[in-house]
């Protein structure tokens, strides 16, 4: 597993050339066949973890979780359990497991390959700021190009709307607090920029086909 925290890495696999942004997360299975390329003129900072999970695909998956913030901090904290204790301690294998999930779930669906560098800045930003209120014109603006433009290159290179990519990263961070935390789901709504439970649970249920509670129910079994 490879976290890129400052990109962009360039990917090659036999599926296709992939542009791997800074905050994505890449899952390599043992024998996968890829390649790494990496520009001189731009700074790169990734970190390798090594797990002996297996996934069902044996594919290689790509994603970007839409707690990106959180995974520097997490591996820091990985390195120092490690760099402590010479066995895996309980709250090691609870970091990796979030990782591994992270990732995993994302198998049925892999990310579709981002056609720009440009676009794939504007989308990292998008997600890392999913919380605050969208601006269709701002993100053209970051872009360089008309609403109508960025909208359609938008779509072309994510397969989602700019107001559908925004949903589906608020959706991913709220299910990430939901397991990760023990916050009420009202601060969890509004942290992903809801100002409305209400609002925040019928498009959460809408999204995940189950409710925030029932969502943090699964985690804990998961975690027995």
């Amino acid at each position: 597993m490879l976290w890129v925290d400052a990109g962009p890495l360039e990917l090659l696999t036999p599926t296709g050339h992939h542009v791997i942004e800074s905050g994505s997360l890449v899952l390599i299975p043992a024998g996968a066949w890829h390649a790494w390329s990496v520009s001189d003129s731009e700074e790169q900072r990734w970190h390798r973890l090594l797990l002996t999970a297996t996934t069902e695909s044996g594919k290689i998956c790509i994603t970007s979780p839409a707690g990106a913030a959180l995974i520097p901090a997490l591996c820091r904290e990985l390195a120092r359990e490690f760099e402590n204790k010479s066995t895996l301690s309980h709250k090691t294998s609870l970091l990796i497991d979030w990782l591994w999930l992270t990732v995993t779930k994302h198998q049925p669906q892999p990310l579709p390959l981002v056609k720009s560098i440009q676009m794939s800045g504007v989308m990292h930003t998008m997600e890392e700021k999913c919380h605050s209120s969208f601006s269709l014109a701002d993100a053209a603006n970051q872009a360089g190009l008309s609403k109508f433009h960025f909208s359609r290159l938008f779509k072309e290179a994510s397969g989602h709307t700019p107001l559908q990519f925004i949903i589906s990263c608020r959706m991913e961070r709220a299910q990430q607090l939901l397991a990760m935390t023990e916050e009420p789901v009202a601060a969890i709504a509004e942290r992903c920029g809801y100002k409305s439970v209400t609002q925040f649970h019928a498009a959460f249920t809408r999204h995940t086909a189950m409710t925030p509670k029932r969502c943090r129910e699964q985690s804990l079994e998961a975690k027995r």
